[in-house]
């Protein structure tokens, strides 16, 4: 298995495209771009676009493909001498090299790591491996389990797109592109076998997310979060609402608020009412619990953010089946 070694609250878990924190107090969409890269397509990418992230000063970093990779001086630097004076061909154009069929595939997952599906090499922590035997939940579909788009909780609340949506950014005003742009426009699909990827057919709808999870699993979700107030240290709970998915109670229910007209509180036969899961998240909505009163973070010897046991019923019914 491969180790993921999560750095939470550090701007630079991967390229950050735009400016610093807003840290805006404001709903989303869109979702802040504080963390990774934008949410927004690279297949029409320009020379003046590459730089932007890259910088100009790339000689040396080409350079070293002549060891790495074992080209040679006249891969890059080509003369051509047709009109009798021997001059270098244009080699200083990004796409010379480096391909991108406009409107379908960027550069960046034309690449070999990307169709290998080896996300974590550009995205770092913030997302996981499809091959790395990272954690997926197998149970069946609860009235929290999120959904890619289309949540069933007030405003769409329980669902990706609750937050990672079309809008333009708080801080900057650029446009920030919805999941179904950013993830259809890497050009994967292109291939069709790659579509299962990300979209699993045969799933019920409440169960889609799990085809998300091959990337976008509990383990990275519960480890994306910003030091909101700057002091050093992740607080679950204790941060700014729409920062992340553990710094507040907003969070945790943008991604698992759902299901909220499906819930029946009466004990009919079949109801949401029957299993020990739903009885325990009516909380939020009936008594005005948070998530994190129950689903407790803490940072484990290698500072990744885990839940304590929380399915030990002794840990709250105690003194005669009651919570003191």
């Amino acid at each position: 298995m491969k180790e993921i070694a999560l750095m939470v609250g550090v701007l630079a878990l991967s390229v950050v495209l735009g400016t610093g924190l807003c840290l805006a107090n404001v709903p989303a969409p869109p979702v802040d771009q504080n963390i990774g890269f934008w949410d927004k397509t690279f297949n029409n990418m320009s020379e003046t676009d590459c730089r932007g992230c890259h910088g100009d000063n790339l000689v040396g970093l080409h350079h070293q493909l002549i060891t790495t990779k074992g080209l040679l001086c006249t891969s890059c630097h080509k003369l051509d001498c047709s009109t009798g004076t021997c001059q270098f061909a244009s080699f200083r154009d990004c796409f010379q090299c480096h391909s991108q069929v406009a409107g379908q595939a960027s550069v960046h997952h034309l690449g070999q790591a990307a169709q290998d599906g080896d996300c974590a090499s550009c995205h770092g922590d913030l997302v996981q491996n499809r091959t790395d035997g990272h954690y997926i939940p197998t149970y069946n579909a609860t009235m929290v389990t999120p959904r890619p788009s289309d949540g069933t909780g007030v405003n769409g609340k329980g669902a990706c797109d609750y937050c990672h949506s079309w809008g333009n950014d708080f801080g900057t005003g650029n446009l920030v592109y919805a999941n179904k742009e950013t993830h259809h426009n890497t050009g994967l699909g292109q291939d069709s076998s790659k579509c299962t990827w990300c979209h699993d057919s045969q799933a019920g709808t409440g169960l889609k997310i799990r085809a998300c999870e091959q990337c976008h699993a509990p383990q990275s979700m519960h480890n994306i979060q910003v030091d909101t107030n700057n002091d050093g240290k992740i607080v679950p709970g204790g941060e700014l609402p729409y920062q992340g998915h553990i710094g507040n109670n907003e969070d945790c229910l943008g991604c698992h608020g759902g299901a909220a007209d499906q819930i029946s509180i009466g004990g009919g036969n079949g109801g949401w009412s029957l299993f020990n899961p739903t009885r325990h998240h009516l909380l939020v909505q009936k008594n005005g619990k948070k998530c994190l009163d129950c689903h407790t973070l803490y940072r484990n010897d290698q500072g990744i953010f885990v839940f304590k046991d929380f399915r030990t019923c002794s840990t709250c019914h105690r003194n005669g089946g009651r919570r003191p």
